[in-house]
C-alpha cells in the first residue's frame, strides 16, 4: 500500500495544482471581464457628462438670445433644447445606474455619490432655468436693470462657478475610473501570467519529479518480477524474488514466490499421482486380463450351451423321427394309432419351432434388426385374453389361477403379439415353478402415468444371490434345472428385451420357497386418473 499512497499523493498534488491554475484562470479571466465593463460603463457615463454639458450650454444660449433678442429668438429651438436636455440628463442617469449595478462594494459608494451629484446638477438646471423666466418676467414689466443684474448672476455663479465645475468634476471622475479600469485590467494580466508561468514551472518540475521517481522504483522490481516470470517460462520453479521493504512490489514478489512453491508441490503431486495412475493402470490391466478370461470362459459357456440347444433341438428331431419311422414301419395299424404318433409329431414339432423362434428373436435383438408393430392397446382385454388362454394349463397343473382388473379401460401404445408373449412367459414360469395347489395372481393396476402388471405365484422362488442373474440371457438358476429339467434360460430376456422395447421396466421379488413376484410397468396413454378399484375373475 505504500507505493499506492506514494503515488496517490504524487497525482493529488499535480491534480491540485492543475485545479488552482484552472481557478486562478477562471478567476481572472471572470476580473478582467469586469474591468472591461467597468472601463466600457465609465466611458459612457463620461461621454454622457460631455453630451449634458454640451445640450445644457446649448439651451442656456437659446434663453440668453430669448432674453437679450426679445421677439427675434426661436421659442420653439429653446423647447427642442430643453427636450435634448432632460434626454441627456436621463441617459446620465442611466449611465450612472449601470455602473452602480456592475460595481463591487469598494466602489459603490463612489457610485451612489455620483447619483447624488446628478441631482445636483439637475438642481442647478432646474434654478438657472427658473432665473430665466424670472428675467423674462422682470423684462415684461419693463425691470430692465433687475433682469440685467439677474442674467449675470445666472451667467456668472450659477454656470460658470457652480454648474461647470460640476460638469467637469463628473468627466474627471469617469476619465479616472476609466484609467483606473485599464490600470488594474494590465496589472491583472501582468500578475496571470506570472501566475501562469510559475504553476507551469512546478507541475513541470513535480512531473519529472515523479517521473523519475517512477523509473527509480518501478524498474528494479519490474525487472525482478519479469526475470522471474522467464525463470518460470524455463520451469525453473526453484526461482524466488527477493525485494526489500514493504510495498505493493514486495506483497507481488511473495504472492508470486508462494505460487512457484505451490506450483512446485503441485508438481511433486503430479508426480506422485502419474505414479498411482501407472499403479492404477497396472491393477486394471490385471483386471482386464481377468476380466478377458472371464469373457473365455463365457465364451466357452456359451459354446456349451450351443452345444445344450443343439442337443435340445436333437432331441425333438429325433423323437419326431423315431415316431415317424416307428409309424412308417407299421403295416396293419389302426388309425388312431397313426393319429397319436402325428399327434406326438406335432407336439414336438411345436416345441421345436417355439424354441427356434426364441433363438432367432433374441439373434434379432442382439442385431437390432428387432421390429414391432405398435398400436393403440387396451391392457384389460389383452391381460384377459392371455388369462382366458392359461385357464387350461393352470387347471392342468392344479393350480388357482386369479385375475384382478381395474374398473376403467387402461390404453397403452404397443405390440399385442409380443405382451401377449411376455404375459405367457411370465404365467407359464409361474406354472413350470410351483407345486399343485398353489395359488398365481394377475394383478393389473394404473396411476397417472404408468400401468402396472403383477405376476404372483407360491412356487419354490428364487435365491437372492441369482435374482440380478435371471434376465441374463441363456442362464437358468440351479433351482430350475433342478426343479424343471426342461427350458433354455429365454424366457425372461426375451421378457425384458420385449418390454424394454415399449419404454417399460420388469422386476422380480422372490422369497425363496414362498413365493415370486415379477412386475412390469408399462406408460399409459390416458392422463386421467384411473379408479384404484380392482375386480377380480
Amino acid at each position: 500500500m505504500m507505493f499506492r499512497l506514494k503515488l496517490t499523493t504524487a497525482l493529488s498534488v499535480l491534480l491540485s495544482i492543475i485545479l488552482l491554475l484552472a481557478a486562478t484562470l477562471y478567476w481572472g479571466t471572470h476580473r478582467a471581464e469586469y474591468y472591461f465593463q467597468r472601463s466600457q460603463l465609465a466611458h459612457n457615463t463620461s461621454q454622457a457628462y460631455v453630451q449634458l454639458s454640451h445640450d445644457a450650454y446649448r439651451h442656456f444660449k437659446e434663453l440668453v438670445d430669448i432674453v437679450v433678442l426679445d421677439g427675434d429668438a426661436d421659442v420653439g429651438q429653446a423647447k427642442l433644447s430643453y427636450q435634448n436636455l432632460q434626454q441627456s440628463l436621463n441617459q446620465l442617469r442611466i449611465a450612472t445606474n449601470a455602473e452602480i449595478y456592475q460595481v463591487d462594494e469598494q466602489e459603490l459608494a463612489d457610485a451612489k455619490q455620483e447619483l447624488e451629484q446628478i441631482n445636483a446638477i439637475e438642481k442647478l438646471l432646474t434654478e438657472g432655468i427658473w432665473a430665466f423666466e424670472r428675467i423674462i418676467l422682470l423684462q415684461r414689466r419693463g425691470a430692465e436693470k433687475p433682469a440685467q443684474a439677474v442674467l449675470k448672476e445666472v451667467l456668472e455663479q450659477t454656470i460658470d462657478q457652480q454648474f461647470k465645475p460640476i460638469i467637469d468634476q463628473g468627466i474627471a471622475e469617469e476619465r479616472k475610473e476609466l484609467e483606473n479600469a485599464r490600470h488594474q485590467a494590465q496589472r491583472l494580466l501582468s500578475d496571470l501570467k506570472w501566475m501562469a508561468a510559475i504553476t507551469a514551472i512546478v507541475a513541470f518540475c513535480l512531473a519529472l519529479l515523479m517521473t523519475t521517481w517512477l523509473l527509480r522504483n518501478l524498474s528494479t522490481p519490474l525487472n525482478q518480477l519479469v526475470k522471474g516470470v522467464r525463470q518460470v517460462a524455463k520451469d525453473d520453479l526453484t526461482h524466488r524474488i527477493e525485494l526489500p521493504g514493504r510495498n505493493e512490489f514486495t506483497y507481488l514478489a511473495k504472492n508470486f514466490n508462494d505460487m512457484t512453491q505451490k506450483l512446485s508441490q503441485q508438481r511433486q503431486h503430479l508426480l506422485s499421482a502419474q505414479m498411482e495412475l501407472e499403479n492404477v493402470v497396472d491393477i486394471r490391466t490385471r483386471e482386464l486380463q481377468k476380466a478377458n478370461e472371464k469373457l473365455q470362459h463365457i465364451d466357452e459357456g456359451r459354446l456349451r450351451f450351443l452345444a445344450d440347444i443343439s442337443h435340445e433341438l436333437r432331441t425333438p428331431l429325433t423323437a419326431i423321427r423315431g415316431e415317424a419311422e416307428v409309424t412308417a414301419r407299421g403295416k396293419d395299424k389302426a388309425p388312431e394309432e397313426y393319429r397319436e404318433a402325428l399327434t406326438r409329431i406335432v407336439a414336438l414339432s411345436n416345441q421345436l419351432g417355439k424354441l427356434v423362434e426364441d433363438l432367432l428373436f433374441m439373434a434379432r435383438a442382439e442385431s437390432a434388426n428387432l421390429r414391432f408393430d405398435f398400436s393403440q392397446l387396451v391392457l384389460n382385454d389383452l391381460i384377459s385374453d392371455v388369462y382366458e388362454s392359461t385357464r387350461a394349463l393352470a387347471r392342468q397343473q392344479k393350480l388357482q389361477l386369479s385375475l384382478q382388473l381395474p374398473e376403467q379401460d387402461i390404453s397403452i401404445s404397443g405390440d399385442r403379439r409380443r405382451l401377449q408373449q411376455v404375459f405367457l412367459i411370465l404365467i407359464d414360469n409361474a406354472c413350470r415353478y410351483s407345486d399343485s395347489g398353489g395359488k398365481i395372481a394377475i394383478i393389473l393396476q394404473a396411476d397417472k402415468n404408468c400401468a402396472t402388471v403383477t405376476v404372483c405365484d407360491q412356487g419354490m422362488g428364487i435365491p437372492a444371490a441369482e435374482l440380478n442373474e435371471v434376465f441374463k440371457r441363456f442362464y437358468r438358476g440351479k433351482q430350475a434345472r433342478n426343479g424343471t429339467p426342461s427350458g433354455a434360460g429365454l424366457g425372461l430376456p426375451l421378457a425384458k428385451t420385449i418390454i424394454e422395447a415399449h419404454q417399460g421396466t420388469i422386476g422380480v421379488v422372490s422369497t425363496l420357497g414362498q413365493q415370486t413376484h415379477v412386475t412390469i410397468t408399462l406408460p399409459i396413454l390416458s392422463s386421467e386418473p384411473l379408479a384404484a378399484d380392482t375386480a377380480e375373475i
